[in-house]
């Protein structure tokens, strides 16, 4: 029993020597620190100042990079072409291809900085869209899982919304630059025949709707006519006419949606939604004036950390 007591003992005081000589350690290594800038002293000064001096000339001469988050409409089946437009004007930035660049946007074409987008998953108001959809729907998500199937890009196709993220260099020419851009997108020769059939095609539709509404009308007048004659023969049923009235109303929401339907149809890729000049948060997002000196006595005190360490390694090396 006594020799176990004294086992601990020792072990015990072996934790606190190794602990307090981790703490002095410690405590020398900050003081080693504290006698390196001491020594170079003016040397540090002068890196601050230095640093300093550029990180303000970089503020004053830098040109922020905004974010304009947009809501678009892809009109006409247009989905595919607007994704591989934004992809092909994304490499040609990287690319440096001015050329391309000037013809999208002229004079402006230096400050687009890239474009993202991805679709507004809106699964449900696809599927209330029609019976189609449901069955569609039914299909695919037998065969597949309902996760994978949101995610998959090849879907994209099928939500009406889609979000676009263009970063510009400049809050004095974003709207311009998003003008232009769009304006681009919208000279396709084949999308703009499609928005004239789909015009009047919408055009047609909404005055057939009206007619036939009007003509719900006249049977309902004549079914109320009949009535108020008893010796004449009812035109409509009381069933009949509930029918005539649901038939109307539904007739009316169609017209609400074909409106809304022809003023989507203004352009192949409307915007619904653009807010403008947007700062990108970010972590830790230090002024340059800041940064800058801040670098330049690292990198100075790193230089001389690592000739400490070669020398510490080198005695190291040679002793016995």
């Amino acid at each position: 029993m006594a020799q176990e007591n004294t086992s601990e003992e020792i072990d015990l005081g072996y934790l606190f020597k190794k602990t307090n000589d981790f703490f002095k350690g410690v405590i020398r290594s900050f003081f080693k620190v504290l006698d390196f800038f001491k020594k170079y002293f003016i040397i540090v000064i002068a890196l601050i100042i230095i640093g300093f001096a550029y990180g303000y000339y970089k503020d004053s001469t830098a040109v922020e990079t905004y974010n304009n988050e947009l809501i678009v409409i892809p009109n006409f089946e247009s989905v595919d072409y607007l994704y591989d437009k934004v992809e092909a004007i994304n490499l040609k930035i990287n690319a440096g291809d001015t050329l391309y660049m000037q013809k999208v946007l002229g004079t402006n074409f230096r400050n687009l900085r890239g474009i993202k987008i991805e679709p507004v998953v809106d699964l449900y108001n696809f599927i209330s869209e029609s019976r189609e959809h449901i069955d569609i729907f039914r299909i695919i998500s037998d065969k597949q899982d309902f996760n994978d199937y949101i995610e998959e890009f090849a879907n994209s196709k099928y939500y009406k919304y889609h979000k676009m993220s263009v970063a510009i260099s400049g809050d004095d020419v974003s709207e311009k630059v998003i003008d232009d851009l769009f304006k681009f997108l919208n000279t396709n020769e084949h999308l703009v025949a499609y928005k004239e059939i789909y015009q009047e095609a919408k055009e047609y539709e909404i005055k057939e709707y009206y007619n036939m509404v009007a003509q719900i009308d006249s049977m309902i007048k004549a079914s109320a006519t009949s009535k108020s004659r008893p010796s004449s023969v009812e035109v409509v049923t009381n069933n009949d006419q509930h029918f005539l009235i649901d038939k109307k109303m539904d007739l009316l929401e169609d017209i609400v949606k074909l409106k809304m339907e022809k003023l989507d149809y203004t352009e192949s890729i409307k915007i619904v939604n653009a807010e403008y000049n947007l700062k990108n948060e970010r972590f830790l997002n230090f002024s340059n004036k800041v940064k800058y000196p801040i670098y330049l006595v690292l990198l100075f005190s790193g230089f001389f950390f690592i000739l400490y360490l070669l020398r510490t390694l080198k005695r190291y090396a040679y002793s016995n």
